[in-house]
């Protein structure tokens, strides 16, 4: 009897639920409002496709909320989530998807993200996504057969390889953070066709639209993002390590620096008021060649926060290791240790100031093969990865 109970309760809770097609519709409404959504063909994919089925158990509220949600944890990291309806619509958008089109996912998550492909593309174009996580796979392809995509292939394997037998591709999206281009993804796009994936160039990442121009990739937009990182075979340098007290240790070859920075972490810190850097800055300091680091709180994030984090720069001097963050939410900067980082922080800002500070977007990226490009000049500003070389032009 109690479980008879229990179900009638939920059946009286269902029927008292807002209706979820105006949730949708206040979610597009807002998105629009704030000018993040201007593409009519992605807004009508947003308002059409029933994002609480992909976040089963997760309050209706929540689900059409403009949040982040994480979905799977490993060591107190998130691995995976619903990634925020802006800057869904903001990579959909780079995509520039069209009908009739073959459209390329790396990264399934929960299988959202694909079924708005799938609006995009109609009946007439195919959608296939790739993930390395078996259960990841199983449950994005029950998601997408529940609201109505069973059309989406939901493939488990490592998506550095693409997915050949569906090439070639029209558009190829990652929906988890790279630090490098694989071959595949660029000999399986099409010629003139678009690859959109949130880059790691080691100072911020951004989502990059890349066009396909014979043996290059040019930036046609990009904006800063945060995403989760690519697993497998090709996944970058950038390492979490845990830290003492909670912390992890988010940089390139994190395990190296893992030590020193908790030395520093556990003397008292110097403060000075520093306004708060733009992105374009951080990655100023990484083409300049200094070590970026971040530290985060472990403990989950409330729904709708971010998990707490600081920016900054570890630097070696003559006075010892030296560590300089950006406090999270107030105007200042915290030095621990030696000078060093300090003092590059102070002198890079001026080069930074003294160049324009051009932002991010206006920035142009030219990705070509490592083993084909040629030696950018000593005064070019670029990142060269295994397979590819990133040469950022500024205006």
């Amino acid at each position: 009897m109690q479980e008879e109970h229990e179900e009638e309760q939920t059946d009286e809770q269902i029927k008292e639920l807002p209706d979820q097609a105006a949730l949708r519709a206040q979610l597009v409404q807002r998105l629009r409002a704030v000018g993040t959504l201007q593409d009519e063909a992605v807004a009508r994919a947003l308002a059409t496709v029933p994002r609480h089925l992909f976040l089963p158990g997760v309050p209706l509220a929540q689900a059409y909320a403009d949040t982040a949600i994480p979905t799977h944890w490993k060591d107190h990291v998130a691995i995976s989530s619903a990634s925020q309806p802006a800057i869904v619509a903001i990579m959909l958008q780079q995509l520039n998807v069209a009908p009739g089109m073959r459209v390329l996912e790396i990264g399934a998550g929960t299988g959202y993200n694909a079924a708005l492909l799938a609006e995009l593309v109609g009946p007439s174009g195919s959608v296939t996504t790739l993930d390395i996580d078996d259960t990841i796979v199983a449950e994005a392809t029950g998601h997408l057969a529940a609201a109505g995509y069973p059309q989406v292939r939901a493939i488990a394997t490592d998506g550095a390889a693409g997915w050949p037998a569906g090439a070639p591709y029209d558009r190829i999206i990652l929906t988890v953070g790279a630090s490098d281009i694989t071959p595949a993804w660029f000999e399986q796009l099409r010629e003139d066709g678009l690859l959109v994936l949130p880059l790691w160039l080691g100072g911020v990442e951004l989502s990059v639209a890349f066009r396909k121009r014979e043996s290059a990739l040019v930036s046609e937009s990009q904006t800063p993002c945060g995403f989760m990182r690519l697993r497998g075979e090709e996944a970058g340098a950038e390492q979490w390590v845990a830290l003492p007290k909670g912390r992890q240790l988010f940089a390139e070859q994190a395990a190296g620096l893992a030590a020193p920075v908790s030395h520093l972490l556990a003397t008292r810190p110097r403060l000075r008021f520093w306004l708060r850097p733009q992105p374009s800055f951080f990655q100023h300091l990484n083409l300049r060649g200094h070590r970026l680091v971040a530290i985060y709180s472990v403990r989950k994030p409330k729904p709708g926060h971010r998990m707490p984090g600081r920016w900054g720069i570890y630097a070696e001097g003559a006075d010892g290791p030296s560590l300089a963050l950006f406090a999270s939410a107030a105007p200042v900067l915290l030095s621990f240790g030696g000078a060093a980082a300090e003092r590059i922080i102070e002198e890079e800002f001026v080069r930074w100031q003294q160049a324009g500070t051009p932002p991010i977007e206006r920035w142009r990226i030219i990705a070509r093969p490592t083993t084909t490009a040629a030696a950018p000049p000593a005064d070019d500003l670029y990142v060269a990865r295994r397979h590819f070389t990133f040469i950022i032009e500024t205006p």
